[in-house]
């Protein structure tokens, strides 16, 4: 038996100040779809997303609620998860900063960066923001304000102990030059390079001015900053430094799954802290765009959020993470609108594909006693051109999912389906029929099952739900089953003579309620 490949991807793990938003959905959706790919691939597949839970913020929240800041994360991590569930996220493992494995993994990473020299005492001062957890220099703040949030930062000074972050800048641009594919996409390349060429500052990596953390290795005073504490998640989620055996399984990670805001974190400070503690850096960051709302950043601290399980609620868990994904470029900004989920709903889901479904079923009832035909040879061009389309889905779905560009992946599909309704219309097999052409009725509709099957099977790691639907309405014996690629992908699988089981309207058309 051939040892399964591995493939390690990770989230951001989301900050636990408040509900996630669907700019946390689009995040874990896509990795979740990456993931289901992967796995329906052959590969062993671990999928880590987690919640951060060190800061005065935390703090803060846990007193206006009053409760301690353990309970107060307690109460957020239940939140994340059922949020998780709603949407069908597939983790693996679901890593907190509080966890004592945690505090393990970030007190050892800082034990082996004073063993290497990279750390040393000294006092910061700098403009603070309480959202970012983060300092900036005064030339980072926009007219006065922090860049992302547009709040006012707090000026701070206090003695912490600092990582040589400079040290690594010539590593880091070697290592980026030399692994091409580490930062993507090239935008965000482009950025990390021009920062560190611009001069990399040491960084603080410790407060002396909260207790709500995890204590600093030689000094109890101090905890770890959480940004240092935070990153470290993506190895002790693999068992670091305490099962070494399931970290060396899984480490490198194959992808961290990031927003473009916190590139810099990822791709410059994580990998210097990696290199300092003798590790290996992951194989690749990709910072994805932003989603707004109606052509507006989403903020919590501005209050413009939109909570994905109201969409769950409205339109179904599937639909959404498919127009989430479809109708924005993984790797650039996108906007979400009510409009847009009605809009792609309808079009994409109801009329392209549920039509194809509702049209064929009808058709293998009418004219083939409802049970697959058999698929008869004949040279029609249009037969052809169904099946080549349909033979060489594969390559090309699966590039552009290593790529993670996932509305390509789903436009190739949909090609794929509107090619199959443009048949019918050529076909036109309810004239075949009334002629008695009964061979070239069973083959037409042969063609339009098997191209059913192939859709349910492609669209499994956007639409997990949707696929045992239709694989049961085609007769499927065993409908809940994973898919298995490229095997799926060959082209006359399905068995003549079994039965379809035609229901209701996949996606019955909605319309957007009046406000």
């Amino acid at each position: 038996m051939t040892e399964k490949k591995i493939f390690y991807i990770t989230t951001a793990i989301t900050y636990a100040n408040s509900r996630p938003h669907i700019g946390h959905a689009y995040e874990e959706i896509a990795t979740d779809v990456l993931a289901r790919w992967k796995r329906i691939t052959g590969f062993d597949v671990q999928f880590a997303t987690g919640s951060d839970e060190h800061s005065p913020n935390i703090e803060a929240k846990a007193e206006e609620f009053k409760t301690t800041p353990a309970a107060y994360c307690d109460d957020m991590t239940d939140i994340f998860k059922e949020t998780w569930q709603a949407l069908e996220i597939s983790y693996d493992r679901f890593i907190r900063t509080s966890e004592p494995l945690h505090y393990a993994a970030a007190q050892e990473m800082v034990r082996r960066a004073q063993e290497n020299g990279d750390v040393y005492p000294g006092k910061y001062e700098g403009w603070y923001c309480d959202s970012c957890n983060r300092y900036y220099q005064e030339t980072e703040l926009k007219d006065g304000n922090c860049p992302d949030h547009g709040t006012k930062p707090r000026r701070l000074s206090e003695d912490n102990y600092f990582f040589k972050l400079s040290r690594y800048a010539e590593p880091l641009l070697q290592h980026i030059e030399t692994n091409p594919d580490f930062i993507r996409p090239e935008t965000r390349r482009n950025e990390i390079i021009n920062i560190i060429k611009g001069g990399l500052q040491d960084i603080s990596i410790s407060r002396a001015s909260t207790t709500w953390g995890i204590p600093f290795p030689g000094d109890d005073k101090h905890i770890i900053y959480v940004w240092f504490d935070a990153l470290i998640n993506y190895i002790s989620a693999i068992g670091f430094p305490q099962d070494m055996a399931n970290f060396e399984k899984y480490w490198p990670a194959d992808v961290h799954v990031i927003g473009k805001d916190i590139t810099r974190f990822h791709c410059i400070i994580w990998p210097a802290m990696l290199m300092s503690a003798k590790l290996p850096v992951p194989k690749q960051v990709f910072g994805h765009g932003f989603i707004y709302l109606k052509g507006e950043k989403i903020s919590k601290t501005r209050g413009n959020v939109l909570d994905p399980l109201d969409m769950v609620r409205d339109y179904g868990v599937d639909p959404f993470r498919y127009v989430l994904l479809a109708a924005n470029n993984f790797s650039g900004d996108g906007d979400f609108s009510e409009e847009e989920m009605v809009e792609r709903y309808n079009s994409d889901l109801a009329n392209d594909m549920g039509n194809l479904l509702n049209r064929t079923l009808t058709m293998v009832e009418k004219y083939c006693d409802g049970r697959i035909p058999e698929s008869r040879q004949d040279k029609n061009v249009n037969d052809s051109i169904l099946a080549e389309m349909a033979q060489n889905l594969y390559p090309a779905f699966n590039k552009v999912m290593d790529q993670l560009c996932f509305s390509n992946a789903l436009s190739l599909v949909w090609d794929l389906v509107k090619r199959a309704n443009k048949y019918i219309e050529e076909a036109a097999p309810w004239t075949l029929f009334k002629q008695g052409e009964k061979d070239r009725v069973d083959k037409v509709m042969y063609n339009l099952l098997e191209v059913l099957r192939l859709v349910a099977c492609y669209i499994q790691p956007f639409m997990p739900g949707t696929t045992p639907r239709i694989l049961e309405q085609l007769g499927d014996p065993n409908p809940r089953r994973i898919p298995e690629f490229p095997h799926e992908a060959q082209w006359g699988q399905l068995p003549k003579g079994q039965p379809i089981a035609k229901t209701g309207p996949l996606f019955p058309r909605r319309e957007k309620e009046k406000k």
